[in-house]
């Protein structure tokens, strides 16, 4: 019976014992209560209230704030309005029999986006979360759960703040925001006071000078504690609230004090590729800043030193063959971690690989040697029919071990390795990874701040487009992304000392294409030709992906997105940005040998 068909009393939805449920819970949290929820048997009132729970909450977004828990080709998980109207009724009238302040904030709030319910059911939604953020902060582990419930809460008391209104619920949460910040701001770890002061700039809570004062005091301990990354989250902090005011000598001051963080920062690595994009988003950080040229140039050669260090970074990790009956069990086994960041680099990093170049072209070079219907060429057309790509005939294998035709079979069998991968380990592991943790857009922040295949002011296209690929999202997900993946080629080839653009005789300038860019030798060098083999199928190559093209241009169906070339794509750029990290992460999780592990 799906959702839609359930029908439910508001009768029985009294009948349930809250006290009992409330209980069961580890943390009242709704992912904790759709369990509960779920495992209640032959009661549609819990089958109901399980399928509430499901979706997940999205506080930035104030008029939509529940998304599918999942996203596949076909299908996905429940939204508000898949709900039937009865079903909405009841939930609406029992919000203000609910006695645990997380199923009541779900409830009202599902109510009010509906238009089901009243706007005293958004009023109701407002006092909910909070109250819900409240517990929360005193059991849970995490602050994120909590933030989460208090930016919901303010965006919607934002839609009420008129005098005609209920002005009174915006200054209850602006009091509570200003009271937590100013209690949790010298915390060992004030990510949660951070979050909740970008918030308040965006929603008005404080003047800016109070922000721009407790993110200068918050960045400047932070900084002489040695934490530099939180340090400059809190130096964007402020900044934000000095280009609000408009104030040129504060901005200034506050881009030389991130450019000091990013250079205590490189200071702080091992080397290679990480403390030369630490000094790139220095320099990036000074440009800003007039008169700053002769110490852009001096770490500008600081950068050309660090660069030698990198040229075997992201050749560091390689997973040994197995067997095809056991990968999807090998997959599941390797991603097993112990916190979302070990799995996260499990997966991206010991899950799979890149399909080895050298190894494809072998293999094609073998086929064609045993059969001749290369010889005759070919053509190869797209899902409209539409030829995309033709192959010249051959008459001799000796010439043609670099043509057309070789190219034509390896791309062929990439295919072939790609959906292997994505089937039986990717995908499998992807599965394991989210069963066990909740995404979140902060967590990636942190482990993507300082990529050095990220410039600096792209970090959350990364983030978002990894976060839809790990919910499934792949279409948005390589939206996204495939643009990135161009801009990050540029970026990459600027912190190797080259110049990624072309001067015209009439003294325009024109930026590098990404098939130049996936030429260029220093990209080889540094990203090395599995990585740049693989990314030239799929974003270029007409007979086998084309990604690139095709979505440009709007020539793929959405389903296509779901395919096995956009997932390894994402995968594949999760592979990038993971891999120079491999030092952290053998210090910090001491990681087993496959061998013990197996």
């Amino acid at each position: 019976m799906s959702i839609q068909e359930v029908e439910v009393t508001l009768e029985e939805l009294q009948s349930l014992d809250q006290e009992q449920i409330a209980s069961s819970c580890k943390s009242p949290v709704y992912s904790e209560l759709e369990s509960v929820f779920g495992s209640i048997k032959n009661c549609n009132a819990s089958k109901l209230l399980s399928a509430t729970c499901s979706m997940h909450l999205k506080p930035e977004n104030p008029k939509a704030p529940f998304s599918p828990k999942f996203i596949m080709q076909d299908h996905r998980g429940l939204i508000a309005n898949d709900f039937s109207k009865e079903s909405l009724s009841a939930l609406s009238q029992f919000c203000s029999f609910v006695t645990i302040p997380e199923l009541k904030a779900r409830l009202a709030d599902i109510s009010w986006v509906t238009k089901v319910g009243s706007v005293d059911h958004a009023y109701m939604a407002i006092e909910s979360y909070l109250e819900s953020a409240k517990k929360l902060l005193t059991i849970a582990d995490s602050w994120v759960y909590p933030a989460e419930r208090i930016e919901r809460a303010l965006r919607l008391s934002c839609m009420f703040r008129r005098d005609t209104q209920r002005p009174d619920l915006f200054e209850k949460l602006a009091n509570f925001i200003t009271s937590e910040i100013n209690s949790k701001k010298l915390d060992d770890n004030p990510f949660y006071a951070l979050r909740l002061l970008k918030l308040s700039h965006e929603c008005s809570v404080g003047s800016n000078d109070w922000i721009l004062n407790t993110a200068e005091e918050i960045a400047q301990i932070r900084f002489e504690l040695g934490d530099t990354r939180t340090a400059i989250n809190a130096w964007e902090c402020a900044l934000n609230s000095a280009l609000s005011t408009r104030n040129k000598g504060k901005q200034q001051e506050i881009w030389k004090k991130i450019a000091a963080c990013h250079v205590k920062d490189s200071e702080s690595q091992e080397g290679g590729l990480i403390a030369a994009g630490c000094i790139l988003k220095a320099i990036d950080a000074l440009s800003k800043v007039p008169n700053t040229r002769q110490e852009r140039l001096e770490l500008y050669e600081t950068m050309r030193d660090r660069q030698i260090e990198s040229l075997h970074q992201l050749h560091e990790f390689s997973t040994p063959a197995q067997d095809v009956s056991e990968i999807v069990h090998q997959a599941k086994i390797q991603v097993q971690g112990k916190d979302f960041f070990d799995m996260l680099f499990r997966l991206g990093v010991l899950v799979s690989r890149p399909t080895d170049i050298n190894r494809l072209k072998k293999q094609a070079i073998e086929q064609m040697q045993k059969s001749f219907a290369w010889m005759f060429g070919g053509m190869h057309i797209d899902h409209e029919g539409i030829t995309v790509a033709t192959v010249p005939a051959g008459m001799g294998l000796s010439e043609s071990q670099d043509g057309p035709a070789t190219w034509a079979t390896m791309m062929k069998n990439i295919g072939i390795d790609h959906q292997l991968a994505v089937q039986g380990q990717i995908r499998p592991a992807l599965n394991e990874l989210m069963i066990q943790h909740h995404v979140s857009e902060y967590a990636l922040e942190s482990i993507l701040k300082n990529s050095p295949f990220i410039p600096y002011g792209h970090e959350y296209f990364y983030i978002k487009g990894l976060t839809f690929g790990l919910e499934g999202d792949f279409l948005s997900a390589c939206h996204i992304l495939i643009p990135q993946i161009e801009n990050s080629l540029r970026y990459l080839a600027r912190s190797q000392g080259e110049e990624p653009t072309t001067l015209h005789g009439d003294g325009s300038q024109e930026r590098s294409g990404l098939k130049f860019l996936l030429e260029h030798p220093v990209i080889i060098e540094v990203l090395g030709q599995d990585i740049v083999g693989n990314l030239q199928a799929i974003l270029i190559d007409k007979i086998y992906g084309d990604l690139r093209n095709q979505m440009s241009h709007g020539y793929m169906p959405a389903s296509h997105f779901y395919g096995v070339a956009p997932v390894f794509l994402w995968w594949l750029v999760l592979h990038i940005v993971m891999l120079p990290l491999g030092s952290y992460w053998k210090q910090n999780y001491k990681p087993e040998s496959a061998a013990s592990r197996a």
